[in-house]
């Protein structure tokens, strides 16, 4: 596909008629309501790709778009991926809940700290989740029946977890922490793939933990808590202020949500930890997030982020960083994290 800024939004090819009895499409100038729109495609139309977050609002996102959109591949990738240029971008690529890149054909976002500065296809609003900016765009009444799912993604997304789910997933936060568990990230990625074709037919989130691909890794989830709350805290210390996790050179570790950090260091007012980068040897993913059960942190981590590369939202933010830098990044973090919490508590 040479631009996106030719086809317009909603395809009736892709969605059931007796579903969408009206909808309103618009892209590139066009706006058309409350009738049927067939797009005749082009020949040379292959490989579409839609690359996405490997989170939950990622792969809700990829549950949306391909709903919508003639989508041939899905590929699932961390920002880092996106920051470092290491994937060949095209005009035929949807991205979404990720960095900016201006290669590609169409893009979704919500982070703060992201905003695009060129001209794009797509949308981009500060949201609590990428998928809601993606239902917000095509306003298409097929995607209704997403509108459950969609709203416990905001509530995950924006981090508005309760105590009590951090010690103890159920529901969309247990499914939500199911998909980077395996050993190797191509066998996530097609248990990822399963989870977004189950999303288009049951959004029912006790009968998806009840399919069997999912409750395995559900159950795997239960099983290793207690494990990486040990080693959680085995490799976390109080820097100040800040509860700083080291997990490069740790075998073993398994998955565990991002909260659990603020229930066994309550003192912290913001997170910083470092580990390996599972898409790039040669690099660490560095992460920092404010306590949400604790004292609100005013410091925008998504804008600090953007010093190293990276981005986010006010609360949370990532980069990718060279394994021989990462360390002296994350200790100017912390460092910096500390210097504003002193300030701000002597009124500066």
């Amino acid at each position: 596909m040479a631009s996106f800024k030719k086809i317009i939004k909603s395809k009736s090819l892709k969605t059931a008629p007796t579903q969408q009895k009206a909808y309103q499409a618009k892209k590139g100038g066009f706006i058309i309501k409350n009738k049927q729109v067939k797009v005749k495609l082009k020949k040379d139309l292959k490989n579409m790709r839609l690359i996405t977050h490997t989170d939950l609002d990622g792969v809700m996102c990829a549950a949306l778009i391909t709903c919508v959109e003639q989508i041939d591949v899905i590929k699932f990738v961390d920002p880092g991926t996106i920051q470092a240029k290491k994937m060949h971008i095209t005009k035929e690529d949807i991205i979404a809940d990720l960095p900016f890149d201006s290669r590609a054909g169409m893009y979704f976002d919500h982070h703060e700290a992201g905003k695009p500065d060129k001209e794009f296809v797509g949308k981009f609003e500060v949201a609590p989740s990428a998928a809601r900016v993606v239902y917000d765009y095509y306003e298409n009444p097929y995607l209704e029946k997403f509108l459950p799912a969609l709203e416990e993604t905001d509530r995950i997304d924006s981090g508005r977890v309760k105590r009590e789910e951090v010690r103890e997933p159920k529901g969309w936060f247990l499914l939500s922490n199911t998909f980077e568990m395996a050993e190797e990230k191509s066998e996530d990625d097609a248990y990822r793939k399963f989870v977004v074709k189950l999303l288009r037919r049951e959004q029912d989130i006790e009968k998806i933990l009840d399919v069997e691909r999912v409750k395995e890794r559900a159950e795997q989830v239960l099983d290793n808590f207690e494990v990486f709350s040990r080693m959680l805290k085995e490799n976390t210390k109080m820097i100040g202020k800040v509860a700083f996790s080291d997990f490069r050179g740790v075998s073993g570790l398994p998955k565990g949500n991002n909260f659990l950090v603020y229930s066994l260091f309550p003192q912290a007012i913001t997170s910083v930890r470092i580990m390996p980068e599972r898409e790039g040897k040669d690099f660490v993913k560095i992460s920092a997030g404010h306590n949400i059960y604790g004292k609100k942190c005013e410091l925008n981590v998504g804008e600090m982020m953007k010093k190293y590369g990276g981005g986010g939202h006010r609360a949370v933010g990532g980069a990718s960083l060279p394994k021989e830098i990462a360390e002296e990044a994350a200790m100017e973090m912390v460092a910096k994290i500390n210097k504003f919490e002193e300030a701000e508590e002597n009124g500066k």
